[in-house]
């Protein structure tokens, strides 16, 4: 039940169907041992498998925690958690998507102590596990961090788990423009939201293992197919335009460059799932390919060729 003597800490859980984990990651955040009330706001982006069931069922087992959203229609991810952010009533916020987990039960008293010793930090981070669910292996990473220029080091290859942060959410809440999330249905909620944050305040990193950040055969960052990483290609570039709007001189956005990055993208992915018809189409739109790979995407039995090729130089 939530006190309002004590602290509030709401955790966001951005629901598209994993019905086979998202129990998990629900039960993970319920057995944390800390002395501070919790709410878990889940907004279902229109599931298509049973995942809305299994969250029912959840809400009637954890009714005084368990705050449940069932969107009407499917908003994107980075849309879906903006809503959510909006409706966290807590001090605190963290993340923790439907295929991650946390594995430390003392996450959020380790991170809540934290903030309160240093209130001038707006955004901490942990060390985390990764959990490759096709194999079963489990591995430690370390939270890395380019303090020198962090905001930009957020646009290009932060090293950490999402699922790790903690927000405080007032600050989260006076520099993030959550409705322009929803309006142009961000397909991304994670570093788009940093590379804003950042440039406002830094990240703190507490050096302990927090966090499980589940590696899926299939997800929005690891599509399968050219047709859904060009789809999230789409998303990505909407956001890429946000941002170059907020800082244009920082992260200018040009129409024609994006086009021929994420052609040379998507005729590379292409190769790897032996899509030739995707490879010729995108091989046409894009000046990245080396020569011998341009040639090979126009023409079908050098495209096999060339596959067959790289097959036998990555066994040997």
């Amino acid at each position: 039940m939530y006190m309002k003597n004590k602290t509030l800490i709401s955790v966001i859980i951005p629901s598209y169907n994993r019905a086979n984990t998202v129990g998990e990651t629900i039960e993970s955040i319920v057995a944390q041992k800390v002395d501070a009330d919790i709410e878990i706001v889940i907004g279902d982006d229109c599931s298509t498998d049973n995942a809305r069931e299994v969250l029912e069922q959840y809400l009637q087992k954890y009714p005084d925690i368990i705050r449940l959203f069932l969107r009407e229609q499917n908003m994107g991810l980075g849309a879906n958690w903006a809503q959510c952010v909006k409706d966290c009533r807590g001090e605190f916020i963290c993340n923790c998507d439907n295929d991650d987990y946390w594995h430390n039960p003392n996450k959020l008293q380790l991170q809540l102590d934290y903030m309160r010793a240093h209130p001038e930090c707006n955004i901490l981070i942990t060390n985390h596990r990764t959990h490759n669910r096709s194999t079963g292996e489990i591995k430690e990473c370390k939270a890395k961090i380019d303090h020198g220029d962090i905001q930009q080091s957020m646009w290009g290859n932060s090293s950490f788990c999402n699922a790790t942060i903690m927000y405080r959410a007032n600050f989260m809440k006076a520099h993030l423009d959550l409705d322009e999330f929803i309006k142009r249905r961000f397909t991304l909620q994670d570093w788009p939201a940093w590379v804003i944050l950042t440039a406002y305040t830094d990240i703190d990193v507490l050096p302990e293992s927090t966090a499980t950040f589940g590696i899926e055969t299939v997800s929005i960052t690891r599509p399968d197919s050219v047709e859904r990483l060009a789809k999230r290609y789409q998303g990505d570039k909407e956001v890429c335009r946000y941002l170059g709007e907020l800082f244009p001189e920082k992260f200018p956005f040009s129409e024609d460059e994006w086009e021929l990055y994420a052609n040379g993208r998507l005729c590379a992915k292409a190769f790897d799932v032996d899509d030739f018809e995707s490879a010729k189409h995108y091989g046409k739109k894009c000046n990245s390919l080396g020569k011998i790979k341009q040639i090979c995407s126009q023409n079908k039995c050098l495209f096999e060729l060339y596959r067959i090729l790289k097959r036998i130089r990555k066994n040997i």
